[in-house]
């Protein structure tokens, strides 16, 4: 067997100031920042060394391969002091400004060409981080497993060899599968491995002195490289905005206590879901004014429009068929915009773009708890975030719902909001197996043509999604934080969805869009859209999909699966969570449950949660992890008790409408992204706490 692991060099995000930006654009200056491998792509090597021990051949090779610039032999110098047999640099200036697509199908070819020459046949496994730090998109690894049509297996965190063959522990929402593939070539996805693999002084001076393989574009021969190759393109990369939260230090446990029991208040005039999901576009053609372009996807276009409006109303216009060259000239002389003859053109000409890019529905995929027995919370947030995208195209909303004997399911998909469920039923479906899932999902997308596609980022949603879009050759842009309806007049593009995500670990936003493709994909963290009031009054349409899978589209095996017992439910009013702070289980258990007592009885609804360290740590069952790489939460209070703050985590909590935190390390990063906090240990302040809040 051989190991061809996917590395790359990425930016060292925690090294990122306000110094990285470009003052004038806003963007990111890449070059300031020192680079370093990907985190999870040497956990990636650490794995594929161990496969290597395990399966004890020593004819089996690692060969470490990288796309980048040639700065990027530095990754590949650091493989092979650690375990790589051979490196491989894919170096080419065609293949610069891709998106995960272009990135993925060059990388496919490359792997083929590394098989081909080093006649691996079928014997080798393709092994990469879930996701890098930069883009933090997970779509790269699914997308070439697409374009090589081989199963992928994803969020591996573990490895066993048994009777010649490997089967992988992978996280799943709520637990963990042991998982194999049924045939190879496989792509394998590191979510988490801990082995740690340190250089030798005598590999390092061998990996300097190795000869890196070169490819070029030319050497692959790869369909979709570089920007041309891409279906999405950045309209533009920004700093997130100032935390809005109010970082204010409580000395007091009185008033840490009095704190929490006043932001438990049920506020009966905040809006509703329901009421908040007024849209906020108006297409062009229902515009009262003809001039009106105030939903472009910048600032600076709605300026640009605006001015522009105004004068061209001054000098008598009220078409653009009335505009002469004697008004450009007047324009060109404008000292309130800067114009040149080419842009006076292009900007009158957008006044002209009315027709929407993009026609059909705003499509949901659902999702199916582990339970069988309903909906996620994600899916229901998904459909109230089509909701409002669809009221303001004028359409319909749709969700797919695919498994085994799920029809059932349909009513309350429509009273959440959906107006046709298409329904793809198989007992091939009855388990989540990425193979025959992409399939059907996409024989159902191509039939009826929508315009968007909600996916939520989930364990499923971020090996589907990418499949799937892949597939059909269409864009996607990952983990989406905003989703809104925007025109870019001047590209002739109207009614596009403009996709906002953090990137660099949340360091920078970006908002994109997608390009040259039938169909509009994005995935949103679970926890950040709103889901509307249930209305039972409601009535919608089932379509049953006759869909084209069988036994040979089965791409995994799973021997087992292992959901934590008990039911979790994040919808509560209060959520209170504790990190490895604390001493050890014992106290870990006695603190949450104190906690989750006291404030009960507030009337309020608790659940508990924890961070991925305490998870880890073996405190609690995967099922309570909060944060990005477990469950996305937004309740009315958050507590984060010995939990320092990690980005993953507070991205995961974002959505929390008031932030309570208790640290002892006064300069935690979670007391510059919370409400209010002490300094303190959560042992001794606790007991305290919950005698003050009404006790247990």
């Amino acid at each position: 067997m051989n190991y061809i692991v996917l590395v790359k060099q990425v930016p060292d995000v925690s090294q990122i100031t306000d110094n990285a930006f470009d003052p004038e654009t806003g963007n990111l200056m890449r070059g300031k920042l020192a680079t370093v491998i990907n985190e999870l792509d040497a956990q990636a090597l650490a794995l594929a060394n161990r496969m290597v021990t395990l399966e004890n051949n020593p004819k089996s090779k690692v060969i470490a391969l990288t796309m980048g610039p040639p700065m990027a032999d530095e990754v590949l110098k650091y493989s092979l002091a650690r375990c790589a047999d051979k490196a491989v640099l894919l170096t080419d200036r065609a293949l610069g400004g891709a998106d995960t697509v272009a990135t993925a199908n060059p990388l496919a070819f490359a792997v083929r060409k590394i098989a081909a020459d080093m006649d691996m046949k079928d014997d080798y496994i393709i092994i990469s981080g879930m996701q890098s730090v930069d883009g933090d998109t997970a779509q790269v690894p699914a997308q070439l497993a697409e374009e090589l049509n081989v199963p992928c297996i994803a969020y591996a965190t573990n490895v066993q060899y048994k009777d010649g063959e490997f089967e992988f522990e992978t996280a799943i929402s709520g637990g963990k599968q042991i998982v194999k593939a049924k045939t190879l070539p496989a792509v394998i996805t590191v979510s988490k491995y801990e082995e740690l693999l340190f250089p030798t002084i005598a590999k390092t001076r061998w990996a300097n002195d190795f000869e890196t393989l070169t490819y070029t574009a030319d050497d692959i021969k790869a369909t979709q490289i570089g920007v041309k190759g891409s279906k999405t393109r950045v309209i533009r990369v920004f700093p997130p905005p100032k935390t809005q939260r109010k970082c204010q230090q409580v000395n007091s446990v009185q008033e840490f206590a009095d704190l929490i029991k006043e932001s438990c208040k049920k506020d009966d005039g905040v809006e509703s879901a329901t009421d908040a999901k007024k849209a906020d576009y108006i297409l062009p053609k229902l515009r009262t004014n003809k001039f009106d372009r105030g939903y472009e996807g910048t600032i600076k276009e709605i300026e640009e429009y605006e001015i522009l409006a105004r004068l061209l109303k001054e000098n008598g216009v009220k078409s653009t068929s009335d505009v002469t060259d004697e008004i450009k000239a007047k324009l060109l002389k404008s000292k309130e915009i800067k114009l040149n003859p080419r842009t006076v053109d292009a900007l009158i000409s957008a006044f002209d773009a009315k027709d929407p890019a993009y026609q059909g529905q705003v499509w949901v995929m659902a999702e199916i708890n582990h339970d069988g027995k309903s909906c996620t919370a994600a899916t229901f947030e998904l459909i109230g975030k089509a909701r409002h995208l669809a009221d303001s195209l004028n359409t319909q909303v749709g969700v797919m719902l695919a498994g085994a004997n799920v029809k059932h399911f349909s009513d309350g998909l429509i009273h959440g909001g959906a107006d046709e469920i298409y329904v793809i039923e198989d007992e091939i479906l009855s388990e989540f197996d990425p193979w025959p899932y992409r399939k059907a999902v996409a024989e159902v997308v191509d039939k009826y043509k929508p315009q968007i596609i909600l996916y939520a980022a989930t364990h499923q949603g971020r090996v589907l999604a990418p499949m799937v879009s892949y597939r059909l050759s269409c864009g996607l842009t990952a983990d989406c934080t905003s989703l809104d309806i925007r025109d870019s007049s001047r590209k002739g593009e109207v009614a596009v969805l403009m996709q906002t995500r953090p990137a660099l670990g949340g360091n920078v936003m970006a908002t994109i869009c997608t390009k040259e493709s039938t169909c509009q994909m994005a995935t949103a963290r679970p926890g950040v859209m709103q889901k509307m009031d249930p209305d039972t009054s409601r009535t919608g349409k089932i379509i049953e999909c006759e869909v084209n899978v069988s036994q040979e589209d089965r791409s995994i095996e799973i021997v087992d699966t292992q959901i934590g017992g008990g039911a979790v439910n994040f919808d509560a009013d209060v959520i209170i969570s504790a990190g490895r702070g604390l001493t050890d289980k014992s106290s870990f258990d006695n603190v949450l449950d104190d906690m989750t007592a006291s404030i009960a009885k507030l009337g309020v609804k608790t659940e508990r949660g924890a961070s991925r360290a305490a998870v880890e740590q073996g405190y609690i069952e995967r099922l309570y992890q909060v944060g990005q790489t477990g469950t996305a939460v937004g309740p009315q209070v958050y507590i984060a008790l010995a939990i320092s703050g990690a980005i993953q985590h507070m991205i995961g909590v974002e959505n929390s409408q008031t932030i309570f935190a208790v640290n002892n390390d006064p300069q935690a990063s979670v007391f510059h992204q919370c409400d209010y906090y002490m300094v303190g240990n959560v042992e001794k302040i606790v007991p305290e706490l919950t005698q003050l809040l009404g006790g247990k």
